[in-house]
């Protein structure tokens, strides 16, 4: 806290009932640019403390609360002489944001407001996740949480809210038909719960990043302990649905009606790109030389390049040969890039064909790390492919795989005959040689 400054003049009623009523303030000089004035009023007793601010050519003034010339000071609207200093530098930090041009909020600060800003941040710094943080905060925090002021926000308030997202149903139920009666909300089944809390805590997560953030930037004063929210345990991650070899090779032959779709399919499971990252490659992203393709943005907004094996190379290469550096490498069958959703409606009949349930296209990426896994690679080098920093989203995706292989691994190998030498009674014990005393 900064240390307040003295003044015969203006610190006590006494001193200030003296005074002669003047057209201009009584001012205080606090710090650079920063001074505190007192205004006498005329022809009523008392008067008011005025804080000012100077830059350059920039000034402002303004009335920060009444003297306790004759009322007791309550910090709110009637302040005392600590209490207009301390109002006074409060004010002043809002002054010299706007003499720099940046914006200043005045009024009561929203969680909506916060919202808005801090996904204004994300998107001037290019941030990843910025579409799906703007869907997440403003379909689940802003309809409930908007309205409530930043600094009135409680535990009890985000915990309540959080259980709401939590235990509500489906956003968009089933279109029901003409004619059709439309059905009844059915309980949640456990891995629909587990799907729903784990909304709720990556809702929370980013709700919680906005708070800090305006707190950090200044546009309100509030305790961030208030914000302090354990997350549901156990629900983040689910089991990941993947395709064996076998039916790997399977899903490929049941795509062969629909050449773009599955061109596009060998390609996710040749590299394990997703398919926003698929449908950035270029030609020139694939290098026969060092035998691997270049993802110039991933999910965390790095680079990485996915080394392939040799079906992978003969894939790859064929898809190049011959086209020009800068062309886009998949397209689609009426020449068009990839866009968002386009693999839906393919996958979804390439899926009906091959009889495989509940596969969406990012199963192929998990199915290109199972295909890793299984055959030895270690949880290293699947997550360097992948572009996780660590092996930990591994360990949570195919922690039970590695478990399964191990064990498979283990049970193969060949015995070491120690129940064969136990059974032995002409074995040979040697004792062990004695400590001379």
């Amino acid at each position: 806290m900064a240390r307040n400054i003295s003044s015969k003049t203006l610190a006590t009623r006494t001193a200030r009932r003296v005074l002669q009523i003047h057209p201009r303030p009584y001012w205080l000089f606090l710090s650079g640019g920063c001074s505190l004035g007192y205004r006498k009023n005329r022809g009523a007793r008392g008067g008011a403390w005025l804080a000012k601010y100077k830059s350059g050519p920039f000034r402002k003034e303004a009335r920060i609360g009444w003297a306790d010339d004759v009322f007791d000071a309550d910090n709110v609207q009637v302040l005392d002489f600590e209490q207009a200093q301390e109002h006074a530098r409060k004010w002043f930090k809002d002054a010299v944001r706007e003499s720099t041009g940046e914006y200043v909020h005045s009024g009561p600060y929203h969680v909506s407001q916060a919202i808005a800003d801090y996904l204004q941040s994300l998107k001037h710094r290019g941030a990843p996740d910025f579409e799906s943080a703007t869907y997440d905060l403003n379909a689940n925090a802003v309809p409930r949480l908007g309205s409530v002021e930043v600094r009135k926000l409680t535990r009890p308030k985000l915990e309540a809210w959080r259980s709401h997202v939590a235990d509500r149903p489906r956003r968009k139920p089933k279109k029901v038909k003409d004619g059709e009666k439309p059905e009844q909300p059915k309980p949640m089944a456990e891995d629909e719960q587990r799907r729903r809390r784990a909304t709720a805590n990556r809702t929370a997560r980013r709700l919680i990043a906005a708070l800090n953030y305006a707190l950090e930037t200044g546009k309100v004063n509030a305790n961030p302990m208030n914000w302090k929210l354990p997350p549901f345990e156990n629900v983040e991650v689910a089991r990941a649905a993947f395709l064996t070899e076998a039916a790997q090779r399977d899903f490929v032959s049941a795509c062969t009606e629909e050449p773009d779709f599955q061109t596009l399919v060998l390609a996710a499971l040749h590299s394990g790109a997703r398919y926003s990252e698929l449908g950035r490659l270029r030609v020139s992203d694939f290098a026969n030389t060092s035998k691997s393709v270049f993802i110039g943005q991933s999910k965390g907004g790095e680079s990485r390049h996915v080394f392939l094996d040799e079906d992978g190379v003969e894939f790859f290469k064929r898809l190049t040969a011959k086209r020009a550096q800068d062309e886009v490498m998949l397209l689609r069958a009426n020449g068009e890039n990839w866009e968002k959703d386009d693999q839906k409606k393919p996958m979804a009949r390439s899926c009906k064909k091959a009889k495989v349930m509940g596969l969406g296209f990012h199963g192929l990426r998990h199915s290109f790390a199972t295909r890793l896994l299984m055959r030895g690679v270690s949880l290293k080098i699947v997550a360097q492919q992948l572009g996780h920093r660590d092996t930990r989203m591994c360990e949570r995706h195919y922690g039970h795989l590695i478990d399964s292989h191990v064990q498979e691994v283990i049970a193969g190998l060949p015995g070491a005959g120690l129940n064969e030498a136990a059974r032995n009674k002409k074995g040979i014990v040697v004792a062990l040689p004695r400590k001379r005393a």
